[in-house]
């Protein structure tokens, strides 16, 4: 029977610098081996401390010109390019510009369609929406062709009435649809803090050494008393690598209140490609254009709100990096995209070069302050990742999706891995289905599947943070698009993560998908961590 681990740290040599050897299989995940791409060779040890020897993660090209104001058509550009519409692309007319039923705002407007701030729209209504709105149909996409729609308004510019829409898809073999559900998730603790303090500062009661790159590292024991899902509940920055996406939405509560409903407050979609609070890098300052299908290399994209972090009102370090300080997602949240996992290995080249890349796909969602370490999670040896060189006792990551492709017993390129990582009970869940595991030896429409017993799972399995875990959880990598989501609650103080077939919505989410409204009830918040599929 083939093996089923947890996955301890990578080991890699770059640049003449070795790393702290694998401990026991036991130990749990440590950190990537090869994502990042070319423009540095990651080192990584077991603590997943370690980052990159030379370079941030890898890098190519970014963003794009800001278009010329005025009439433009529909659709986007690749990343890196240019559209008539303005940065993003837009219908009707860019920033600024004039569309052709109305004076366009912040966004343009298009006829019929949903305005922007200060526009109006033939047989719509003006607003003081985000950029372009999203219509209320939904159903011709974000901006456009809606007739009778009306404006967007409130936070972010979340459009009132309205939703993304339903994308279409491509049929492909229906599953069942599957959870993987984490429980009693916050407590009490501490992790590691950078502070920009020089060295011998009495501050740096944690470590006063140095960081990856020689300089100076300056750390204090930074503590928290909240049992509502902490780390978690601090800000987080989603992380994304070789994975197609066609629509991504962001919901948070819109108030305080344990009962409150909650709202989108970020969201972007392939068929007008403009982000709507959305700022994504993977390079330099980054910008509000998000490409999307990010199978074409394994560049490593951040992807934050768009409001700058202000680092004058930062209690730790922050570092001179445009791109990255850009304020996180914090207390409760649930992040759902549609996306694809299927495309031709051979096709990934490395980032900013034309060499092979690696192919295997990565979501992640991670405590701000880590990627803002001075290497954008990579300074290993400086930075909230683990407390006592353990695997990812600190700050918190979440592993979400994870195809494991490392040239070793631990992977698979058919399973997808998923682990949260803290200083609360170290790594939890985060099984692999290794190198003898075959997705055959699974029904064709399970989703979520027990590594141990080489079973699929009936019911969604259930992992508690320092207790029990329902077997050892992976997924069978999807075949087609197919919506993946994360979901964080305070109140619950559960992590819910949930892969759903586009034509097999289970009762629970309908409210939720496939329309991708601007507001979600308590109610289907909390059916939707009830779920346990496949039930």
């Amino acid at each position: 029977m083939p093996k089923a681990r947890l996955r301890c740290g990578h080991v890699v040599c770059s640049v003449g610098l070795l790393l702290a050897a694998c401990g026991s299989d036991s130990t749990g995940a440590g950190d990537r081996s090869a994502h990042g791409g070319s423009a540095g060779t990651e080192a990584v040890s077991e603590t997943g401390g370690t980052g990159l020897a030379s370079g941030s993660g890898g890098h190519g090209a970014t963003g794009g010109a800001a278009g010329t104001a005025g009439s433009a058509t529909a659709g986007s550009s690749p990343a890196g390019g240019t559209t008539a519409g303005g940065a993003g692309g837009s219908i009707g007319s860019g920033a600024g510009g004039t569309g052709e039923s109305g004076t366009g705002g912040s966004g343009g407007s298009a006829a019929s369609s949903t305005s922007g701030s200060g526009g109006s729209v033939t047989g719509g209504t003006s607003g003081t929406g985000g950029a372009g709105g999203v219509p209320t149909a939904g159903e011709s996409g974000i901006g456009g062709g809606a007739t009778g729609g009306s404006s967007g308004a409130g936070a972010s510019g979340a459009p009132q009435g309205g939703a993304l829409g339903a994308y279409p898809v491509d049929s492909s073999t229906l599953t069942q649809g599957g959870t993987i559900t984490f429980t009693n998730l916050g407590a009490p603790g501490w992790w590691p803090r950078r502070l920009d303090r020089p060295s011998g500062d009495p501050a740096c009661d944690y470590k006063d050494g140095t960081d990856t790159w020689g300089g100076h590292c300056c750390m204090t024991q930074h503590t928290t008393t909240s049992e509502r899902l902490a780390p978690f509940d601090e800000e987080m920055t989603l992380i994304m690598k070789a994975i197609d996406v066609r629509q991504l939405a962001v919901y948070q509560p819109a108030s305080p209140n344990d009962d409150a409903d909650w709202g989108l407050v970020s969201w972007w979609d392939a068929r007008d490609a403009v982000s709507h609070n959305l700022w994504a890098t993977q390079q330099g300052e980054g910008s509000t254009t998000f490409p999307g299908d990010l199978t074409h290399d394994d560049c490593v994209w951040y992807l934050m709100q768009e409001p700058a972090f202000e680092c004058a009102t930062a209690e730790y370090y922050c570092p001179d990096d445009p791109g990255i300080n850009h304020q996180g997602w914090t207390g409760s949240k649930l992040v759902v995209f549609l996306a694809s996992m299927t495309f031709d290995d051979a096709g990934v080249l490395a980032c900013g070069g034309s060499e092979p890349g690696h192919p295997g796909p990565w979501v992640a969602f991670v405590a701000s302050e880590l990627i803002r370490d001075g290497g954008r999670k990579w300074n290993g040896l400086c930075n909230c990742y683990s407390a006592t060189g353990s695997v990812g006792d600190g700050c918190g990551e979440i592993n979400v999706f994870e195809v494991v492709m490392d040239n070793n017993d631990y992977s698979n390129r058919e399973f997808i891995s998923t682990g949260v990582r803290s200083f609360q009970a170290g790594h939890v869940g985060g099984s692999v289905c290794g190198s003898g595991c075959d997705r055959n030896a699974f029904p064709a429409d399970a989703d979520v599947v027990d590594a141990c017993s080489q079973q699929a799972y009936t019911s969604g399995p259930v992992v508690e943070a320092g207790g029990a875990s329902d077997g050892c959880p992976v997924w069978r990598r999807p075949e087609g698009d197919r919506y993946f989501m994360i979901l964080l609650d305070e109140a619950r103080r559960t992590i819910q993560v949930a892969i759903v077939h586009p034509e097999n919505v289970p009762a629970a989410a309908a409210e939720l998908l496939p329309n991708l409204p601007h507001a979600l009830s308590r109610a289907t918040v909390d059916s939707l961590i009830d779920m346990r599929l496949p039930d």
